[in-house]
């Protein structure tokens, strides 16, 4: 596997959060870090097996990032986890931390990578990577029919008139910020050769919550989130698809 590569800004921006870990560097308050990823990599969990992904099977985690989601999450569910994602200091990360040797992480460019030299899947999980990479996506999610039926998706809002607004203040667009409207996504699914079978929009907490603005919120959430007027507050999609 060739790991030499240019780093531009968003990048090297994910590069150096891998350095200090994820959490560290997207989260403002450890209780909001907590809830959210928990609370949305179990449920890419429940979706998965909707979708019907063993839980003795193999997957993939794309765009893992410094491997918190495989190593805390995926690694007491599944027999084998292989990750990749372009940030050598996010992989090397993700590697010193995995709790078994059922998880390999690679450093690769996820847009030129050959999907014809990987192993078949069980499932993909593709958490908060396609929208880094929005131009590729679907391209990328052709190639992902190669090795996979099933995919995981979680995606920020991009219907959300403040994430939207959010992308063009300077931290969002170094990190390279650029949700899809959820019609946009579930279309490029379609196009891509996907099947969504679970379509969920969910919490209410960005990044930047402060704690104290949280513990207030946290008991209405479940009521934002089903309401079919309100759940347009809330950030994230998630997304089951299968093969056409």
């Amino acid at each position: 596997m060739n790991t030499k590569q240019h780093l531009g800004e968003p990048e090297a921006y994910w590069n150096r959060a891998g350095e200090v870990s994820y959490a560290e560097a997207m989260y403002s308050s450890a209780d909001v870090e907590r809830h959210v990823r928990l609370r949305l990599w179990n449920i890419a969990i429940d979706i998965a097996d909707e979708l019907g992904i063993p839980r003795s099977g193999r997957v993939l985690d794309f765009g893992c990032g410094d491997g918190a989601f495989a190593n805390e999450t995926l690694a007491a569910r599944y027999s084998a986890i292989d990750g990749y994602d372009l940030a050598p200091a996010a992989i090397e990360r993700a590697n010193a931390a995995a709790p078994g040797t059922h998880l390999k992480f690679f450093s690769a460019d996820l847009v030129t990578l050959d999907y014809d030299a990987l192993p078949r899947y069980d499932g993909v999980f593709l958490i908060g990577i396609l929208h880094h990479i929005k131009a590729a996506t679907p391209d990328v999610l052709r190639s992902l029919t190669k090795v996979t039926d099933r995919i995981v998706v979680l995606e920020p809002n991009g219907n959300n008139i403040v994430r939207k607004l959010l992308e063009f203040t300077p931290s969002y667009r170094s990190a390279g910020e650029d949700s899809f409207r959820t019609r946009e996504l579930t279309d490029i699914f379609s196009q891509a050769g996907w099947r969504t079978l679970v379509a969920r929009r969910l919490n209410l907490f960005p990044n930047f919550t402060p704690s104290l603005a949280y513990r207030l919120l946290a008991p209405v959430e479940p009521y934002i989130e089903r309401s079919p007027l309100l759940n347009a507050l809330c950030t994230v999609n998630m997304f089951g698809a299968v093969r056409q």
